[in-house]
């Protein structure tokens, strides 16, 4: 059974605001040594305007209660984590070990924020009001650590943590945090509980059956076995390399340790990845613009927006096998602004020729329309025109369909505020979504 505590939890800091890339240096073992498996996550209850939070997360330590000692630093390394493509799903921060005991809290120290908004339609760098790199948060009831391997998630709620003013943005960040035990049927896990989804990083290390890879924030080691999947030009654990840039789909076993479900080779050593938000195309179509969200440079400074080749030979993919429906078109004929992708190139010139373009999932905020009807197999979403997405594509409403075994947490009903996950898609100026999960954007 999944225990979860939430707690609210307001901070506020003020820092200059300064570019950050998605990657880091090499990285390394938490320095706490002994106790429980315990897995630190993030995520982001969206803000509609914002395509890009970032912020270095340099160390996090529990604070002790009833007699428990505070933890050493949970965090092998500083960690950059971009919030904003997290909305409406957790990834992992850290897997880190907990000694068994209460904690009535957590102490974060956090630096270099990067904030993009789209301002009369073009993506811009935000001038960013900050406090304190230290951010102290209080349990309330206390986080209890025992021997089973768990999860403790930092939901940032971004939609009520930024003020917008013109080209400046006051900051002050709330979070929800929720703990949760492995789920017990490793089928039925969610994200919170021991799903992982599209992880990527860099292969690291290969020491059969397991290999490691180091992500924007961590390095996670997984597990294969017979029922792993190899896609994209490798059928075995043997035909990766160290260098390989891959994506990972996994579950969380029973003793807290990673198994991948499918792994897909994205580029080589030499190759590069880069993910965002299309903000701009030519016509006819040679070439893509993105917000940059993250990529696999490892660079300690990011542009704002990537500039993304595309020619003949460019193939689009889309995961059809996480939808189990049938998916509209996604070509070079049926691409807009506004969709999620992430590009994969065999070079790392500029602009990057892209031999793979995907559509990667995103979430969008609005309200339920009244017609037609919502019901629990999907409904028709009104969107902001202030917010990123409409600017950007000039919708205002789409209609969502979802994916069978959708993960709903609450029921369309007209006019209630909704946040819907999954992959957008768009025939000439009308866009749709077929949506894998729904909630409230809390």
């Amino acid at each position: 059974m999944k225990r979860v505590v939430k707690l609210f939890f307001a901070v506020s800091f003020a820092l200059t605001l300064t570019l950050t890339g998605c990657g880091g240096g090499s990285r390394q073992n938490p320095t706490q040594a002994t106790g429980t498996m315990v897995t630190l996550q993030t995520g982001d209850a969206a803000n509609d305007q914002i395509v890009k939070f970032e912020l270095t997360i340099s160390s996090i330590t529990l604070t002790g209660a009833s007699g428990t000692a505070n933890t050493s630093n949970l965090l092998g390394a500083p960690a950059e984590v971009e919030f904003t493509h997290e909305a409406g799903t957790f990834e992992p921060l850290s897997v880190s070990k907990v000694p068994p005991g209460t904690y009535s809290g957590a102490t974060l120290t956090v630096s270099n924020p990067e904030v993009v908004a789209i301002i009369g339609g073009t993506p811009t760098e935000l001038t960013a009001a900050l406090s304190s790199t230290t951010v102290n948060v209080s349990f309330s009831p206390n986080v209890t650590i025992g021997s089973a391997p768990m999860f403790l998630n930092f939901d940032l709620d971004l939609a009520n943590s930024v003020t917008i003013s013109g080209t400046s943005a006051t900051i002050s960040p709330k979070f929800n945090v929720n703990t949760s035990t492995v789920a017990p049927d490793e089928n039925n896990e969610n994200d919170d509980n021991g799903e992982i989804e599209d992880v990527h990083g860099k292969v690291t290390n290969i020491t059969a059956p397991n290999f490691t890879i180091q992500t924007n924030s961590t390095i996670i080691t997984f597990a294969t076995n017979s029922s792993t999947r190899f896609e994209e030009g490798i059928s075995q654990l043997s035909d990766l390399k160290s260098g390989d840039i891959v994506e990972v789909d996994g579950v969380t076993q029973p003793d807290g340790s990673k198994l991948a479900t499918k792994v897909e080779r994205d580029e080589n050593e030499n190759g590069e990845e880069v993910e965002g938000i299309i903000s701009a195309l030519d016509n006819p179509l040679t070439k893509i613009t993105i917000v940059h969200q993250e990529d696999s440079t490892g660079s300690s400074s990011s542009p704002v927006t990537v500039d993304i080749a595309v020619n003949s030979s460019t193939v689009y993919s889309v995961r059809s096998d996480k939808l189990n429906i049938t998916a509209p078109p996604f070509d070079a004929a049926h691409i807009g602004k506004g969709q999620r992708i992430e590009a994969d190139a065999g070079n790392n010139t500029s602009p990057l020729l892209t031999t793979q373009v995907k559509l990667r999932e995103q979430a969008l905020i609005g309200t339920v329309a009244a017609s037609p009807a919502p019901t629990t197999s999907g409904f028709t979403l009104n969107v902001s025109p202030t917010s990123a997405f409409a600017t950007l594509s000039g919708a205002t409403t789409v209609p969502v369909t979802f994916a069978s075994g959708a993960n709903l947490e609450m029921t369309p009903v007209v006019g209630a505020t909704i946040r819907v996950r999954g992959l957008v898609f768009v025939n000439g100026t009308a866009y749709s979504m077929i949506a894998v999960r729904d909630d409230d954007n809390h």
